[in-house]
């Protein structure tokens, strides 16, 4: 969006206020930010891969899938348009809602000897959030590293005294792009969010997925709470546990945001143990950027949907995508493979809600499944591919998260973790209802 010059469309600059008002909403809502109609498009770029000899351990585990091209395709797609490695050794525990999620978060930050680090995007003052912040101060006292990093739009309803009397225990707490013009001058940066869920602890441990702090999720969405009481409590989320080597790709995304939120951090060695190996599972953590050019992110979600060869299920909280990435599903549909999309029955944003069933006729007729889930309000955004690869992340499929927001998925390719995800998106399908093409065609 061009905040200066005159819309070729309209011949007319927008008030500054309503630029403000437009960009926030967007920004507090995670909804679209209206394009021009000539942007530029994204940038997709491809990163060569190492010689296959220099990582022998991720060779013997990749030779798992030497019987499979289609998967070994898919993943050598991936890893090329990653801007991380592909590690080898992790185990990745796929976690769903908010009281499994913060049931093994406050396990693992009660064990923390060294360091916490927590990036959200929303940290409210609720029950949730002043009871993780109390844990939080109590391993201060015990001599634990406790830094919260927060995004100001999306914790633009939490006093600053909330975060204040974090401060005053101890806790290194930042605000990244504050929106008050004196704290951060690049006010036109407003559009673009810090939207990522990190928790880590000791380097070892680490979190990532689309759960924030935030009393939405204090209750299962087996509670099915409906329209009317969903847009408070029981969201349907997923998020991921991860230990090996890939928490230190983790790691560095935070103190990269961090250092970003206020002035340089020397982090000492400490910081980045040697890491054993703690499982099969291998994991690359993709994160896109809102002030870079290449759209990793985007780059690589193309590519997994682009390779998919028998299944391709997406669970999607904000589905608003371009046209290459509808292409992409319907080109996967027409050439056999299973796609199925879930999204929300009914939303906190109606009109990212309108958007998505804008796209519903163009995927039905060319042979997308489409489900709604109606009784707990959806805010998951995860894909599983061939039952081979699955992506456990804050993106949506929406250019807020490609190219507005800086993101982070981590990227799992495990037959046993496509499994468990596979279960968990047929249990949402049996809570969803079907939208079929003979029922859209003659909706009111």
């Amino acid at each position: 969006m061009t905040l200066v010059a005159p819309s070729k469309r309209s011949g007319w600059a927008w008030p500054w206020t309503l630029v403000c008002a437009v960009l926030t909403s967007c920004a507090t809502q995670n909804l679209p930010v209206p394009e021009p109609q000539d942007a530029p498009p994204l940038v997709v770029k491809e990163h060569p891969l190492p010689p296959a000899a220099e990582d022998k351990v991720l060779q013997s585990a990749l030779g798992e899938y030497a019987n499979d091209p289609a998967v070994s395709s898919l993943i050598e797609a991936v890893r090329t348009h990653s801007p991380s490695p592909l590690t080898a050794g992790n185990k990745v525990t796929p976690l769903v809602d908010g009281p499994e999620t913060f049931g093994a978060i406050r396990a693992a930050v009660r064990s923390a000897r060294h360091h916490i680090h927590v990036e959200t995007f929303i940290y409210g003052d609720d029950k949730l959030g002043r009871e993780f912040a109390a844990l939080l101060a109590q391993k201060h006292r015990e001599g634990v590293a406790v830094r919260v990093l927060y995004d100001s739009v999306g914790s633009m309803k939490t006093p600053r005294a909330f975060f204040d009397e974090m401060r005053a225990n101890g806790i290194d707490v930042r605000e990244f792009r504050p929106m008050n013009p004196v704290e951060n001058p690049r006010i036109w940066e407003i559009q673009n969010r810090d939207h990522r869920k990190i928790v880590i602890v000791d380097g070892k441990i680490g979190f990532t997925g689309g759960i924030n702090i935030d009393g939405t999720y204090s209750s299962s969405s087996s509670i099915k709470p409906g329209p009317k009481r969903g847009i408070e409590d029981g969201w349907r989320d997923t998020h991921a546990r991860i230990e090996g080597p890939a928490v230190t790709q983790l790691q560095q995304l935070f103190m990269q945001m961090w250092n970003k939120a206020g002035e340089q951090t020397h982090f000492a060695p400490e910081y980045f143990p040697t890491v054993t190996n703690s499982g099969k599972d291998l994991v690359t953590i993709v994160a896109n950027e809102s002030d870079s050019e290449d759209r990793w992110l985007y780059g690589t979600v193309l590519a997994a949907i682009s390779h998919a060869s028998s299944r391709l299920w997406i669970t999607q909280a904000y589905f608003a995508p371009n046209e290459d990435l509808l292409n992409a599903m319907i080109e996967a549909a027409r050439r056999g493979v299973d796609v199925r999309l879930i999204v929300p029955g009914f939303s906190d944003s109606n009109i990212v809600l309108q958007a998505s069933r804008a796209t519903y006729t163009p995927l039905l007729d060319g042979g997308v499944h489409i489900f709604e889930r109606k009784d707990a309000l959806l805010h998951a955004k995860t894909i599983v591919i061939d039952g081979a690869l699955s992506m456990i992340g804050s993106a949506n499929l929406d250019m807020r998260s490609f190219v507005h927001n800086d993101e982070v998925n981590a990227v799992v390719v495990s037959r046993d973790v496509g499994k468990r995800m596979e279960e968990v998106f047929e249990r949402d399908q049996k809570a969803a209802r079907e939208i079929t093409l003979a029922e859209w065609k003659h909706r009111s």
